[in-house]
């Protein structure tokens, strides 16, 4: 997938984990898209690189560390997105998660965790960005 710069202008960044074939969603707890489950994530901070936002957003929402992250794609929201609309675009960075440490525990603004294979998902109120994503991921893991 395309490389991002550590510089990009992102508003917020999304992490994606996967343990066997299992893919890390949080249930939001607060709006937007509140009780839809979501790859962990959020705005990044004064000064932060999208990879270094994607690493503490994981820490902080789930107990989960990892010691590196990869770009996957930018995700633009808008007015348009029904389960996150935005009054103006709001773009976020979404990275693949690597060496994973902890147990999943929901914290932060995560109201909880869940270990799903992309199959299960359809059960649940999931975010459109985030099917695309896990079904790309997901066919690579059968590959």
């Amino acid at each position: 997938m395309d490389q991002i710069p550590l510089s990009a202008t992102v508003d917020g960044v999304s992490t994606v984990c996967i343990r066997d074939g299992a893919f890390l969603l949080v249930e939001r707890g607060r709006e937007p898209s509140k009780g839809w489950l979501a790859f962990p994530g959020g705005r990044r901070e004064v000064g932060e690189t999208p990879q270094e936002a994607a690493i503490r957003e994981l820490q902080e929402e789930t107990g989960i560390t990892a010691a590196m992250v990869t770009y996957l794609t930018t995700v633009t929201f808008d007015y348009s997105t029904p389960e996150f609309p935005a009054s103006k675009p709001f773009r976020l960075a979404v990275f693949l998660a690597h060496d994973l440490s902890g147990e999943a525990i929901a914290a932060d603004d995560a109201a909880a965790v869940h270990w799903l294979r992309f199959e299960e998902m359809a059960q649940f109120d999931v975010t459109e960005s985030v099917l695309d994503v896990a079904r790309e991921l997901a066919q690579g893991l059968k590959s």
